[in-house]
């Protein structure tokens, strides 16, 4: 299995690209989706953000995410708390899910978006970056998070800037077009770096 890495900051376009990947062939795997999981069902997890972010972000036993990013996403300091509940305990499934199928033919592309602010670039074969303009950002997720800009503008703030993550990145996508061209990208990438023939 070949193993790879997509990671992008909000409104980047990484889950449009993911489906692409997806469709091209690729086995999906979505890091933030496994993230809630665990917290939703990992006992310790759960009493770790009860004691430090409060009982109101479980209501019967259910995650109430709007209230645990209203309180993990308003400052540097919070949003590192929430990360190093979640991050030790998401990195061993990782490793796990990718150990066990590491024999399988094919591709697995991981969508995850703090996958260098957490260190999890050693997991992967190659790691894609999927890069905006901070103005399209606040756009496409204005429409599909019903965030106001200044709370996409403070949640952008908290993740590495993207010449930061440029840096560690194997392949960069510059994503400030319509969906057709991040699509014809990432056919591209498919056929020169991805697909095993």
């Amino acid at each position: 299995m070949k193993k790879i890495g997509l990671t992008g900051g909000l409104g980047s376009g990484k889950s449009a690209a993911l489906k692409y990947f997806y469709a091209l062939g690729a086995n999906v795997l979505s890091a933030d989706d496994i993230a809630k999981q665990l917290l939703k069902s990992n006992a310790v997890l759960m009493a770790k953000v009860r004691e430090y972010f409060g009982h109101e972000c479980y209501e019967n036993g259910e995650l109430q995410t709007a209230v645990l990013a209203s309180r993990a996403f308003c400052s540097p300091e919070k949003q590192q708390l929430l990360n190093a509940i979640v991050h030790p305990s998401l990195r061993e499934y990782l490793e796990k899910y990718l150990q066990a199928s590491s024999a399988i033919p094919g591709v697995m592309v991981v969508e995850a978006a703090l996958l260098f602010e957490a260190g999890y670039e050693d997991l992967f074969d190659l790691n894609i970056l999927i890069v905006a303009d901070e103005a399209v950002r606040i756009q496409r997720a204005a429409a599909r998070n019903f965030l106001s800009p200044e709370d996409i503008r403070r949640r952008i703030s908290l993740q590495f800037p993207d010449e930061k993550k440029r840096g560690k990145a194997d392949i960069v996508i510059e994503n400030n077009g319509s969906e057709g061209e991040l699509q014809e990208a990432c056919r591209k990438i498919w056929e020169s770096h991805i697909r095993i023939s």
